[in-house]
């Protein structure tokens, strides 16, 4: 183990490494606020949730490129289709296609020149999603959990469905 001496930031930190078999392992978080340590405790939560969630399901690329596929695949089908059911289906994939614009958009990027990017990558490629800077990028190292992605499209299907009847 090892102990750092007292600093203006941290009083003490004492770190005990290499324990075969931790059973039980004990964060103490401190702060100078309320707030700031509440948020410090829920990212700590929301990352050990991600990391189980990982960890025990498939994942799937992240960064836009599984909405993006979706909405591929969809629009693929979809010219299979006539009347209604393509126009539902056309809708479904430009819906999937929300989340990447928005990630490029959020990154100061002109969303409709990446989606058309985006649109232009055949299924039989590597995944592609948007990087941190909304350019069109070969995701590596971005994952999400099955089970979330599951959840918000079944959610966001359900809902759309809801306030069309």
């Amino acid at each position: 183990w090892e102990r750092k001496p007292a600093s203006n930031e941290v009083e003490d930190v004492i770190r005990i490494e290499g324990c075969p078999n931790p059973s039980v392992v004990t964060i103490e978080i401190g702060g100078a606020g309320e707030t700031g340590t509440e948020e410090v405790i829920r990212g700590i939560h929301d990352s050990l949730r991600s990391t189980s969630l990982a960890l025990n399901e498939y994942v799937l690329p992240g960064a836009g490129a599984i909405h993006s596929r979706i909405a591929h695949a969809v629009r693929l089908a979809s010219e299979k289709q006539a009347g209604r059911e393509r126009l539902a289906m056309e809708a479904f994939a430009r819906a999937m296609e929300t989340i990447p614009s928005t990630l490029v958009e959020n990154a100061g990027g002109e969303p409709l020149d990446r989606i058309l990017e985006l649109r232009s990558t055949s299924l039989g490629e590597p995944p592609v999603g948007i990087s941190e800077d909304g350019k069109k990028w070969i995701v590596e190292g971005v994952w999400h959990p099955r089970s979330v992605i599951e959840n918000s499209l079944q959610s966001a299907t359900e809902t759309a469905m809801g306030m069309l009847r």
